[in-house]
């Protein structure tokens, strides 16, 4: 039995979806793998982009009627005090908690459809990679109904709480995303089926996280110049999100096929899938530089991403490596390092963490750097608009 620290095991799953060999698994380490937590970090990026949208739209807008109050903390880090300002901070991370709770709902409703329609069986990619909620035991079919269902009160909630403060058009926002949760594996509609799951991913990520939240925060009504210049900026990580799916159903292709399940590649083949891949992570950086001439200049430092998007888009030139060790050999470099370790101590050189998953792990290697980048380059920019940074 290891004899492992709990911020170990949490760790192992966080970066590899899988728990520490030989660990117990405790109470969240159980609940990060039935919910698959380990990708919650996306739904960070979209929340903190709308919330700095909306900060820079209520100092523009009321930056005269409002006091901004700047109080310089002992390391000079600046923090904007108005009451608009406290109102977005709060609220944005109410919303950054629902996303996420939206996605963990989206995660369990995918393995519930999935394992009731056939998808999931043993054997399928879906159940080698990492643990699976019904499959490997985790958790009941009822067990998981009622995740699932206190998932969806908490964010109906939420939504009733944005109701109230800006009216019904967030429930635009609210409901298309579900409907986007629930019928991207339900029949009758089961979008991953039909070759649209991976645009309905894009779209989630993109305009339905960054656009609601910005709404959300502003009270921005649809047609407003403001809200659609969101939508606008919400469209690179929307792309990065897409690509990463894409890989993904790369990797189940055969799989898929057999099934069959009619995912984009499926339908259009592995060679148009990689070209469809190595596209949407050009486009983020287009996309990106409209926000640039847009006035968001900042946000050029994207530029800092590219050479790990060139490296990127040449892996998804290349074929699946036939074993384990020969992935592990090409992806070594890019392990974290904390596994490094572990992997050279323990002569597990033979094991790659997310096995037969190739594909969607170079595709997150992208998009970690890239939301980062993407984010901070509009951290900078709304320091600039808050007046906090001066020229």
């Amino acid at each position: 039995m290891s004899d492992s620290s709990l911020w170990e095991r949490w760790r192992t799953i966080h970066k590899t979806a899988n728990p520490l060999p030989d660990a117990p698994l405790d109470f969240i380490s159980k609940w990060m793998l039935i919910t698959r937590s380990y990708v919650f970090e996306l739904d960070v990026y979209p929340g903190m982009i709308g919330i700095l949208l909306a900060l820079q739209f209520v100092h523009s807008s009321y930056s005269a009627n409002l006091e901004l109050g700047c109080s310089w903390v002992w390391a000079g880090i600046p923090c904007v005090l108005s009451e608009a300002s406290r109102i977005i901070y709060y609220d944005g991370l109410i919303i950054i908690i629902g996303l996420m709770l939206a996605h963990a709902s989206n995660n369990m409703i995918n393995d519930f459809f999935d394992t009731l329609h056939g998808v999931d069986t043993e054997g399928y990619p879906r159940t080698q990679y990492g643990p699976h909620a019904l499959i490997d035991n985790l958790i009941s079919k009822n067990g998981l109904i009622l995740a699932i269902f206190v998932c969806n009160v908490i964010d109906l909630l939420i939504a009733v709480y944005f109701y109230q403060k800006i009216g019904p058009e967030i429930l635009y926002f609210v409901f298309a995303g579900l409907a986007i949760s629930i019928f991207y594996v339900a029949k009758p509609i089961r979008l991953k089926n039909i070759g649209l799951g991976e645009f309905a991913i894009g779209l989630v990520y993109g305009p339905l996280m960054v656009g609601g939240t910005f709404m959300a925060l502003t009270g921005e009504s649809f047609g407003s110049q403001t809200l659609n210049n969101a939508f606008l900026v919400s469209i690179p990580f929307g792309l990065t999100v897409m690509t990463m799916i894409m890989g993904k159903h790369m990797d189940k292709y055969e799989a898929d096929t057999a099934k069959p399940v009619h995912t984009l590649p499926v339908m259009i083949g592995m060679s148009w899938a990689s070209k469809v891949s190595q596209a949407t992570i050009v486009l983020f950086f287009i996309f990106s530089l409209l926000s640039v001439m847009q006035g968001h200049y900042a946000m050029a430092i994207v530029i800092f991403a590219m050479p790990r998007a060139m490296y990127v888009i040449k892996k998804f030139n290349e074929p699946v490596p036939d074993t384990q060790k020969e992935a592990f050999d090409i992806a070594f470099e890019v392990l974290p390092p904390h596994l490094k370790e572990k992997v050279i101590e323990k002569d597990m050189k033979d094991i790659f963490p997310v096995w037969p998953l190739w594909y969607v792990a170079w595709a997150f290697h992208f998009v970690k750097i890239a939301g980062a980048t993407f984010v901070l380059g509009l951290i900078i920019d709304t320091l600039f608009v808050l007046e906090i940074i001066r020229l």
